[in-house]
């Protein structure tokens, strides 16, 4: 068995578009003309096809209710954010789970969530305890969305 067999179908049509397409670039003019009948030489169907055509859209941000995101987009409304091993650090458990309440109820967007974790990061304070992340969090909530200027990490008043 070859090592195209061993693949997942949807994966032997990408391997021969790449083929196909290296053999262009190369000066091979016929090279599009002779991919049809590679992929059915292959014994790749109609319903191979289809597969790759769908995942190659969706990574063009092309398929139904496909978008694309930037890689410093923050994570949509529904995604399930992870702590990095830093911010885990940073965070009391306490202070975690009232900033996850915060924005699973909309009352903190996901780019003001991400504001929030960025300013408490900032302010050195290892945990960051409850009341501390409600401060940030208030303020960040407040602050106009437009509001371009930068949360003042060192000279903020950090209440004991």
């Amino acid at each position: 068995m070859s090592r195209g067999d061993e693949r997942d179908p949807t994966q032997r049509v990408f391997a021969m578009l790449a083929r196909h397409l290296q053999a262009y670039l190369e000066g091979d003019e016929l090279a599009f003309e002779a991919l049809g009948e590679a992929l059915e030489l292959a014994g790749l169907g109609p319903e191979d096809l289809e597969s790759a055509r769908m995942v190659l859209r969706s990574l063009a941000g092309e398929g139904p209710g496909a978008a694309v995101v930037a890689v410093d987009d923050p994570p949509a409304a529904s995604a399930h954010r992870v702590l990095s091993p830093e911010e885990r650090e940073s965070l009391s458990p306490e202070a975690w789970g009232f900033l996850l309440a915060l924005r699973q109820r909309g009352d903190l967007a996901p780019r003001q969530f991400e504001r929030v974790l960025d300013c408490l990061a900032g302010l050195g304070v290892r945990p960051v305890d409850v009341d501390l992340a409600r401060e940030v969090a208030t303020e960040v909530a407040l602050r106009d969305e437009n509001d371009t200027s930068h949360f003042p990490h060192g000279d903020r008043e950090i209440s004991h």
